[in-house]
């Protein structure tokens, strides 16, 4: 599946269409780990100018899926059980980062942490999830990597 990914995001560094709707680059994507940016732009802000919180929780969801996504076995897939946001101060402008990594890796359950961070590396939230890893069985209808202009089968990994 790691390969998969990095073949999709040499390919558009967003990977995927909800990506490219929010201005996301994929900077890294590693067994267990991925880092996503994307700028606080005007269409991402909310009544009060700030980055809206849905927006930081979807760059965070995205690099933990991914770095979920690229720890599993040939076959497999995931999807998300539970996620929780602490939102630590607000973000007006400039790049966010989130940086995902596994703290616990299950056979089926593992979870997750990410650190969301600005240009000057001030922590803006923190996301904690749990993963769930999906057999063959159980992620049939699943195996399709979606990219905003290739689809790439896992199971022709």
């Amino acid at each position: 599946m790691r390969e998969a990914l990095e073949r999709l995001r040499a390919l558009d560094e967003t990977m995927m269409p909800f990506g490219k709707t929010l201005g996301f680059a994929v900077e890294s994507i590693g067994g267990g780990a991925a880092v996503v940016r994307t700028a606080c732009m005007p269409h991402l802000q909310n009544v009060l100018g700030y980055t809206h919180g849905g927006a930081i929780f979807s760059i965070a969801d995205t690099a933990i899926g991914l770095a979920h996504l690229a720890s599993v076995g040939h076959g497999q897939t995931a999807t998300t059980v539970e996620s929780r946001i602490t939102y630590m101060r607000p973000a007006l402008d400039g790049l966010l980062r989130a940086t995902a990594r596994v703290v616990k890796q299950g056979r089926t359950l593992s979870f997750y942490e990410c650190d969301v961070t600005d240009d000057a590396e001030r922590l803006m939230a923190r996301v904690s999830a749990t993963m769930m890893t999906l057999d063959e069985e159980r992620s049939r209808g699943r195996n399709i990597l979606h990219g905003a202009e290739v689809l790439v089968s896992v199971e022709g990994v």
